[in-house]
């Protein structure tokens, strides 16, 4: 579930976090000059990404349960990823899932690097963890189908 004020930023726009409407309706509305700008893009600059830590162990080997808000980065360089318009790619946010058994973050990746099983790192109180990307806009890592309220 995305968040308001920490997942959805006014720095990004609903296409670039997966909530456009596959429409545009007739009527005018404030901002509908720049959203129809937005959507003859040919692609995003970014997309919120969900991400999962593949190892939540710390330098001294103790699990850890990472929160708030961690730089993405490349993890041969260690710099922080910033996409097309110098936006810097961060957490936005982090939590762990009980039933994948995984730490699942979503944030902002650059187009280039929005890419399913591209993998990444955050830092978190000086250490670094690997990420890897697990969707790419809104794809749900249980249940995706939907079919478990169904049964």
């Amino acid at each position: 579930m995305r968040l308001q004020n920490a997942d959805l930023l006014t720095e990004y726009n609903l296409l670039e976090a997966d909530l456009a409407r596959p429409k545009v309706k007739d009527a005018d509305f404030i901002g509908k000059a720049a959203y129809l700008e937005h959507r003859a893009r040919d692609h995003q600059p970014a997309m919120l990404c969900t991400l999962v830590i593949t190892d939540d162990r710390d330098s001294k080997g103790v699990a850890r349960y990472p929160v708030g808000v961690l730089p993405i980065m490349d993890p041969e360089t260690g710099e922080t990823l910033a996409d097309s318009e110098g936006r810097r790619s961060f957490t936005t946010s982090i939590a762990y899932g009980p039933t994948i058994g995984k730490n699942i973050a979503l944030g902002y990746l650059p187009h280039e690097h929005a890419v399913k099983g591209k993998r990444f790192q955050v830092e978190y109180f000086g250490d670094t963890y690997p990420v890897e990307v697990a969707g790419v806009g809104y794809e749900p890592l249980y249940d995706p189908e939907n079919l478990k309220p169904r049964t």
